[in-house]
């Protein structure tokens, strides 16, 4: 696969990178995971190796995190700007290493061991490279949840509950036994809410949830992230998240995502389909409430 870099942005200039790139095929060459742990086989040491070695080639590089996953890997790094090769270069060569010590360990000289090109995120923000960095941080943990509980990190098409309207075609990751839940409560937060009035109306929520609701619908609002916020700290709540979108190759974002999926604490649920990308409308908003509110309002039989 070819990846596309930034239109524009000079890659011997200054920059914050995050970079991806996968064994070809899709297979455990790199390490095993153990209770959240990455473990490397030699092929990983290799890898590892020809990551540090990046400093050779430009000591001016600061090597910030990286993680060497069972297919792929992950690095963060700094470029102060005005090196002498560019970051595409210094990826190829470091893939370059690594191939020629692996396929030395293998004994193969033709071994395919990555993808063809790399995937890189230019951070352009301090919160987007913290982002980054947590990311890589997190992704042994996250791993370890999605192998221990594969059922629920599964996409589920057509999803059917004596609860679920029959207008549409429902797609779910994560535990459906919350929709039977004996009380579902609608999360809406109007935008216009301000102030005291918004805090009062997150307070009055929280407190049902706290009581063992439920929550149900969308999270689109500030009064309904704020709300969302609590859930997430709360390893009692238990959140229905409808998605204003469709979800054709969803995938959680942080270890509290990934790890309330695998607790059976989160259900991600979807009534729009795949085609519909991530841009929440005022008219998907409108009728995810509205499903929100009929699920939640019929009683189980």
């Amino acid at each position: 696969m070819r990846y596309a870099r930034l239109h524009g942005h000079d890659y011997k200039g200054m920059g914050y990178y995050f970079v991806t790139f996968s064994t070809k095929p899709r297979r455990a060459l790199f390490s095993r995971i153990e209770k959240g742990r990455v473990f490397l086989f030699p092929e990983g040491e290799a890898v590892r190796d020809a990551w540090l070695a990046i400093k050779d080639d430009e000591p001016s590089i600061s090597l910030r995190l990286y993680v060497v996953m069972p297919d792929h890997f992950h690095g963060v790094l700094v470029s102060p700007g005005l090196i002498d090769r560019s970051l595409p270069l210094l990826i190829s060569r470091m893939k370059g290493r690594s191939r020629a010590a692996i396929r030395k360990l293998r004994g193969d000289s033709a071994f395919p061991v990555w993808e063809e090109g790399f995937h890189d995120y230019c951070a352009f923000t301090a919160t987007m490279f913290d982002a980054c960095c947590a990311y890589v941080k997190d992704n042994p943990a996250r791993w370890q949840l999605r192998h221990d509980n594969p059922l629920w990190f599964q996409k589920h098409t057509a999803v059917s509950h004596p609860r679920l309207p029959t207008d549409t075609v429902w797609t779910a990751y994560g535990d459906q036994t919350l929709l039977s839940h004996p009380r579902l409560l609608p999360i809406r937060v109007s935008r216009s809410l301000r102030g005291a009035a918004l805090e009062a109306e997150v307070e009055r929520l929280s407190a049902e949830i706290a009581k063992g609701a439920v929550a149900i619908g969308g999270v689109i609002s500030e009064g309904e992230h704020l709300l969302a916020k609590r859930i997430a700290d709360d390893p009692r709540a238990r959140l229905v998240y409808m998605c204003p979108w469709g979800l054709p190759s969803y995938k959680p974002h942080g270890a509290t995502a990934v790890r309330r999926i695998a607790e059976g604490k989160t259900l991600v649920l979807s009534g729009f389909p795949d085609t519909v990308g991530p841009a929440a409308s005022r008219a998907n908003c409108l009728r995810n409430n509205a499903w929100a509110q009929a699920i939640a309002a019929t009683p189980m039989p």
